[in-house]
């Protein structure tokens, strides 16, 4: 490996390191401090909704616009600066008329997320461009395995502060409002480290008739198709659980930043054990065997939750739930670099996470319709028999392609 490998490498993790603090200082707590607003089960399955459909409308238009940029290095950080600005204005929310806090929250997160679709489906463009094929897992997999210790440390001593202050109302607001600024400063010192990759030698500035052709292009690829139709099946049934689970934690079970900070820590923890064993099984097996595995994996997450009717018993089970997310984090970035060529890349991630963003403005309201016509228990298990049906559709496509259990 030469020495620009090693040098991106290690801004890539380093970049990853400081883009898991800033989240973790926010993230896990997010839905709680939407509780804490007043927010309900609507507003926790809008939080969810909302920033897929705003992503709908920018990503494909971002992404083209960053691909009319030779050097796509700073229009990309102009993205990311701009969705860490969103991190101010959230903190300004317990300022706002006491009625309209949460859905103000809400708004302004899912706008958060217009910049922040196109910064990372460039970084995700920008991965495939930085690392070869047979590189792109292992950097992967060590971005996120050395990101989990400062996501641990982060998130306990968020999760403790934000505890010892729950007797107060106003004080805990409060320091909700010291960790967006704390998350933006450590955003703007993530996009200084990105500044730092050294960048590929640009290809030239596409015009627009070639960009459209290049979709229509990204359309008829029948490799990037398929995998595409599978995973959108998958992804559907994953974000449909989103809320659910939120709803499950923290209203059913009752859990406070405390409890959300121990659950977050036990799932970085099965995720740092799990980045490892996922990355060995690409190399191993390759990605369209990780991807059954992983996504079955994910189908019995649900069902794992109905056992944890304790937030103790919850927790401790989230370092299983950690292990196959790790999976299917890595396999999913892997395996959509492997069916996208490195000609018109931005596009074809474009319109890949356009139709993701599609399935995430969709998903979490047809959870919240089956919620509202059963109970959290019933909603959860469908969405368990879901992920267990989209992980059939992967075993099986796998089969007639005949590559289970062989190296993509």
């Amino acid at each position: 490996m030469d020495g620009s490998w090693n040098r991106n490498l290690k801004i890539y993790i380093w970049n990853g390191i400081l883009y898991s603090i800033m989240l973790n200082l926010y993230s896990p707590f997010a839905v709680k401090f939407l509780e804490r607003l007043g927010g309900n089960e609507l507003h926790i399955s809008l939080f969810n909704a909302l920033p897929g459909l705003v992503a709908v409308f920018a990503t494909l238009p971002g992404m083209l616009l960053v691909l009319r940029f030779p050097q796509k290095k700073k229009v990309t950080a102009l993205f990311f600066f701009l969705s860490r600005m969103f991190l101010l204005f959230l903190a300004f929310v317990p300022w706002m008329p006491r009625n309209w806090q949460p859905l103000i929250f809400v708004l302004l997160f899912s706008l958060r997320n217009l910049p922040d679709s196109i910064s990372q489906s460039a970084l995700q463009s920008f991965s495939g461009d930085l690392f070869s094929p047979e590189t792109r897992s292992t950097a992967i997999a060590l971005r996120n395995r050395f990101s989990i210790p400062a996501t641990l440390v982060v998130t306990f001593a968020a999760g403790k502060i934000l505890s010892d202050l729950a007797s107060s109302a106003s004080s805990i607001l409060n320091t909700y409002q010291v960790f967006f600024l704390l998350a933006f400063l450590i955003g703007v010192a993530e996009i200084i480290v990105f500044l730092l990759f050294k960048e590929p030698p640009a290809s030239g500035v596409s015009s627009s008739p070639q960009i459209l052709g290049s979709i229509r292009t990204v359309l008829k690829d029948k490799n990037f198709r398929s995998f595409a139709q599978t995973s959108l099946i998958f992804y559907f049934t994953w974000q449909m659980g989103w809320p659910l689970f939120n709803i499950y934690q923290i209203i059913t079970l009752g859990a406070d930043e405390w409890w959300l900070s121990l659950i977050a820590i036990f799932s970085s923890i099965g995720m740092f054990t799990g980045y490892k064993f996922w990355n060995e099984m690409i190399r191993r097996k390759g990605n369209r065997f990780v991807m059954w595995a992983t996504t079955l994996g994910m189908a019995l997450n649900p069902l794992i939750m109905l056992l944890s009717n304790k937030l103790y018993v919850f927790t401790a089970l989230n370092l299983i739930l950690g292990f196959f997310t790790a999976g299917t984090v890595t396999v999913l970035l892997s395996y959509l670099l492997e069916v996208t060529p490195d000609e018109n890349r931005v596009v074809y991630i474009g319109v890949y996470n356009t139709l993701v963003n599609i399935s995430l403005a969709v998903s979490p309201f047809a959870a919240h319709l089956v919620l509202q016509q059963s109970n959290i228990y019933i909603a959860i298990t469908i969405v368990a028999a879901l992920r267990f049906t989209s992980s059939m559709i992967f075993f099986f496509s796998n089969r007639k392609a005949g590559t289970v259990g062989i190296k993509a």
